[in-house]
């Protein structure tokens, strides 16, 4: 009778480890789901159970790791390009009221989208600079963004708003590209 409530105890400390080491290893998140049922189970007051050893060697050499390559800030070159100018009001010199030249400009890539299509909208704004006196540069604000300093416009946002929570469709639509 003895011999058998011993080899119960065995199976049930043997049943605690495995628990364990299914909620609180170093796979657990890879480990089989954990029933309620077995949860309740009173794993702190067992006495005389033991984690089985970790199998991960502390002296072995782990493989290294690579860096996640990541594209901040370009958009894919095979995408069509569409590019749009904003001026200034006014090229006029405030100070001379001489005509004022181009000496540059700043561009800005936003990933758009026309129904059915994706493009990339380049937004150019030039520089402008008087030849005879050396006032001020001239350059026409830069248009608003609805996610400031994001590379999407407010139509690209309002059709992913509108798919996701009007028509119930994934995040990742098939979409065409312009040839």
């Amino acid at each position: 009778m003895v011999l058998a409530f011993e080899g119960e105890n065995d199976d049930l400390r043997a049943e605690i480890v495995t628990l364990k080491s299914l909620i609180f290893g170093a796979r657990s998140e890879r480990a089989a789901i954990v029933c309620a049922e077995q949860i309740a189970f009173d794993l702190e007051r067992t006495a005389g159970s033991q984690l089985p050893a970790n199998d991960d060697k502390p002296d072995a050499p782990r493989p290294e790791r690579r860096k996640a390559k990541r594209n901040i800030g370009a958009l894919p070159a095979h995408l069509p390009r569409v590019e749009r100018v904003i001026e200034p009001a006014s090229t006029l010199c405030p100070c001379c009221t001489g005509q004022m030249h181009r000496i540059g400009e700043e561009s800005s890539e936003a990933l758009d989208r026309v129904p059915a299509w994706l493009r990339v909208l380049r937004t150019i704004r030039p520089k402008y600079a008087c030849r005879s006196c050396e006032g001020p540069i001239v350059q026409a604000p830069a248009p608003a963004r609805l996610v400031e300093g994001g590379m999407a416009t407010t139509a690209l946002i309002a059709h992913i708003a509108a798919a996701k929570y009007a028509w119930q469709s994934e995040l990742a639509p098939q979409i065409r590209t312009v040839a």
